[in-house]
């Protein structure tokens, strides 16, 4: 019975379980290896996996990725297609945080997309990329059908063995919101990894949302946050001032090129070591 669940993050509309499974694990594996601690065997892990739930929903055809490391098959989007306010408003949020001395807004986004391409804080990903990763971040704020699939799906992982869960991307708002809504889950352990989830945008969207009372706690005993100084995506590196005193924030370094990728985070010791520290093997 497995004691870890993984969950990915933005893509893998076109990867499968099996897929995700055997990569992150090799990856983990490496990363414990690595640290000196003794790997977890594959049976041990299982993997969410929910990319499948966008096939439908997409605006436009192609498929995408793993994170993103790959753009030949993204949807040639442009910045006429960042239309929702929710789309505008996260755009306005990477453009802010590459140059903060000036304002975006409402109408703006092809000025925004300039700014980010100017910046170079997304390195080498190009402007359809960031269109297509914000969008699927709103698909699932915003879309009920989506967003229950999505839900079910990470609920029918969870057994009574898991005790830690490692979510990157947008699969740590997922996890979030799961994990708030089960106080009948007994998991010990929330790691996020390159989480989004420090943006006002999408805090204010999730299910609770975070409001002017602060963040309700997700159902674990320990929540940790592990942001790559380079990640474009985990733009608020500490999670603590934002859901509570108590996250335990770890800064790393993915590098410039390799910034958001899950595969880079699990071979850091700080992941390694927080895993172990859950299922008893540190």
């Amino acid at each position: 019975m497995s004691q870890v669940l993984f969950c990915h993050g933005i893509g893998y509309r076109k990867r499968h379980r099996e897929r995700m499974h055997a990569n992150w694990y090799d990856a983990l594996r490496t990363g414990m290896i690595d640290t000196n601690l003794p790997p977890l065997e594959a049976t041990v892990i299982r993997a969410v996996y929910y990319g499948n739930c966008f096939r439908s929903l997409a605006a436009k055809g192609g498929g995408e990725e793993e994170g993103l490391e790959g753009f030949d098959d993204v949807p040639n989007y442009g910045s006429t297609d960042i239309r929702a306010d929710v789309e505008i408003e996260l755009l306005n949020a990477f453009a802010m945080a590459a140059d903060p001395g000036s304002e975006g807004g409402k109408g703006a986004a092809q000025a925004l997309l300039r700014r980010l391409e100017r910046s170079r804080l997304l390195g080498d990903v190009p402007a359809k990329a960031v269109i297509w990763m914000i969008k699927q971040m709103h698909r699932y704020l915003t879309d009920e059908n989506l967003h229950e699939q999505v839900q079910e799906r990470f609920a029918g992982h969870v057994t009574d063995r898991t005790r830690v869960v490692l979510a990157h991307s947008l699969g740590s708002v997922v996890a979030y919101e799961a994990l708030c809504a089960h106080p009948e889950w007994e998991i010990d352990t929330l790691i996020t990894v390159g989480s989004p989830l420090g943006l006002r945008t999408i805090s204010s969207r999730l299910r609770p949302p975070v409001g002017v009372d602060g963040a309700q706690w997700p159902h674990v005993r320990r929540w940790v946050n592990v942001a790559a100084k380079e990640d474009p995506v985990a733009l608020v590196k500490e999670l603590g001032p934002v859901y509570g005193e108590a996250i335990e924030d770890k800064p790393v370094s993915n590098g410039r090129f390799a910034a958001h990728s899950v595969l880079q985070y699990l071979t850091t010791a700080e992941v390694a070591r927080e895993i172990a520290d859950a299922v008893g093997r540190g």
